[in-house]
């Protein structure tokens, strides 16, 4: 790191850290939807070999959703597709897909 990098490092400020929507998704499923996805032992091995930006990406969108009906209907469609040994449609390179 050059100086001016480690005293902009040094200058930064506790309360300006960590404010944006990105920095503060939530890293794991809550404990009742992770163990209905435990449960599915070939979805949970696939889930678990991805790379940590698709669990974290795939976790934020079941847990984002306001209603419980659409939580339900994500996680739903992860542990499927994660049981079929694919990634969500939406977060594989060149395709999307509506929610």
């Amino acid at each position: 790191m050059q100086p001016a990098g480690r005293a902009a490092f040094a200058a930064r400020r506790v309360d300006r850290t960590a404010i944006y929507a990105y920095e503060n998704r939530p890293a794991e499923l809550p404990a009742e939807l992770a163990a209905r996805f435990r449960a599915e032992p070939d979805a949970w091995a696939f889930y678990q070999a991805q790379a940590p930006w698709y669990r974290r990406t795939a976790t934020y969108w079941v847990v984002s959703a306001k209603r419980a009906s659409t939580r339900e209907r994500r996680l739903a469609t992860l542990i499927a597709d994660s049981a079929a040994g694919r990634r969500l449609d939406r977060l594989s390179p060149g395709r999307r897909s509506a929610d």
